[in-house]
């Protein structure tokens, strides 16, 4: 399956970085959560891509060492955009994932020892464990369309 890419629309790396601002401060639970999150948003929602699309984005990134969401993010984005989509959309996820991480790191240095504080980051545990399964049903759901359209 080949990708090509085809003269880039004004608005679409506008576009591209709001989403990606908005993932990556929005979104949480690991990167198969965020691509399963990712997956339902611009293949079913937003219709930027196509579910063989989706699917060679993720196998071509789990090829590939390093952050998968991030990757899959920067790859998209470079469907979309091209290369200054690519750069923008890939800072615009990363960059305020950044900032979360400084921003809870510094308080949990500075208020860790106090029980509430302890007992928020003990109760978001859960929901990230259920944000994960779900969005390891979703893909495996995604990656197992294939396998039975090859079979039948």
């Amino acid at each position: 399956m080949t990708t090509t890419t085809t003269t880039i629309p004004g608005g679409r790396i506008k576009e591209l970085v709001r989403y990606f601002l908005r993932l990556g401060f929005l979104g949480f639970g690991g990167p198969v959560a965020l691509v399963g999150q990712m997956e339902r948003e611009l293949v079913d929602e937003r219709k930027w891509l196509t579910k063989g699309q989706m699917r060679e984005a993720i196998a071509i990134c789990q090829s590939l060492p390093g952050p998968l969401a991030i990757q899959v993010g920067i790859y998209v984005s470079y469907l979309r955009g091209g290369f200054w989509g690519a750069w923008a959309g890939g800072w615009a996820f990363i960059l305020p994932n950044f900032v979360i991480v400084a921003a809870l790191g510094a308080l949990y240095v500075y208020l860790g020892d106090l029980q509430p504080v302890t007992a928020i980051f003990y109760g978001v545990s859960p929901a990230v464990i259920a944000l994960i399964l779900h969005s390891c049903y979703r893909l495996a759901k995604l990656g197992m369309e294939e396998l039975r359209r090859v079979c039948t």
